[in-house]
């Protein structure tokens, strides 16, 4: 599934013929940048019952088509995901080690079916993210706080790109030590209700809020390390620390290493309830509001495909 309207699409308009040249007829691209045009691509694809659903798009895209396919496909396993990396933030498939173009990637799970070599599989759970009575949503990563305030500061810049952001994450942790502008911005600390399995967490303010079934939150920031510690599980991160605090354990969170008490809870959790008045939150991402409460738990499984030349 193509998204056209991806920003690195945009920028390499022949990406998609390139794809279909590659994929002969082991398989079908289908473009999809409207909710219409996905509904149609994912009719046609469910009636094939295709055993591998490739993504050339970001993580935002992942996560619609993912949400689309999660709210379709019900109790019925989900077809195995090829991340082809075709956005400008591709969080989701760095955390699975997956490097190089949407060509490459695409070409090296080709020629191994081709070949009749298996290929390499993670597993993982989506998070199912619900708010009130409305159709739950989808993902890999969720976020408020600082989170939301970082993308936020990033989308505004009218350029998308991860240079943008990596310049963006650097000039806000050296704002940190002197307590700048643009690190008091980012530094929006949240009055939330929290609760993990039935567990009530300290009603306290938090920097930030994270959960989430891939152990890195972008550049390298293995965040949510415990991940994988439980399957059917998830990490749950509640940054209770300063800005300042986080920037000075930068090398040991990239690490993965275990969060210090003075500086965030966190918990390995099958349910996640958050309440807040007028939440703002984020998916793979994606911005949305919550009047209240909003309620993250275990969603559906979902086999990652880890092309070969790259690694876990």
């Amino acid at each position: 599934m193509n998204n056209p309207r991806s920003r690195r699409n945009r920028r390499r308009p022949g990406t998609a013929r390139r794809l279909r040249e590659l994929l002969g007829a082991d398989g079908e691209l289908l473009d999809a940048s409207t909710p219409e045009e996905l509904d149609r691509a994912l009719e046609r694809f469910r009636a094939a019952r295709i055993d591998v659903l490739g993504v050339n798009g970001g993580d935002g895209t992942v996560h619609l088509v993912m949400t689309a396919f999660a709210r379709a496909f019900g109790a019925e396993p989900l077809p195995p995901l090829l991340l082809l990396r075709g956005g400008s933030m591709n969080t989701v498939a760095r955390a699975h080690g997956i490097r190089g173009s949407p060509e490459r990637i695409l070409w090296d799970v080709v020629t191994r079916r081709r070949a009749g070599l298996p290929l390499r599989i993670v597993e993982r759970d989506l998070l199912r993210v619900e708010v009130g009575g409305q159709p739950p949503t989808f993902g890999f990563l969720f976020g408020t706080g600082t989170v939301v305030a970082f993308l936020e500061a990033y989308y505004a810049g009218g350029r998308a790109a991860p240079a943008v952001a990596a310049s963006l994450v650097l000039r806000g942790m050296a704002s940190s030590l002197v307590n700048g502008r643009l690190a008091r911005s980012l530094a929006r600390h949240e009055r939330l209700r929290v609760a993990s399995d039935g567990d009530e967490w300290p009603e306290q303010s938090y920097l930030a809020l994270l959960a989430g079934s891939v152990p890195q939150i972008g550049f390298g920031f293995r965040a949510l390390a415990r991940c994988d510690e439980q399957p059917g599980f998830f990490h749950a991160v509640g940054v209770t620390g300063s800005l300042l605090q986080v920037a000075l354990s930068a090398p040991r969170i990239a690490a993965g290493r275990p969060w210090r008490r003075r500086l965030a809870l966190d918990e390995v959790a099958r349910e996640l309830t958050v309440e807040a008045e007028g939440l703002r939150f984020t998916v793979d991402g994606d911005l949305y509001a919550s009047p209240s409460v909003v309620r993250v738990s275990t969603g559906p499984p979902v086999e990652v495909i880890v092309p070969g030349q790259t690694r876990v």
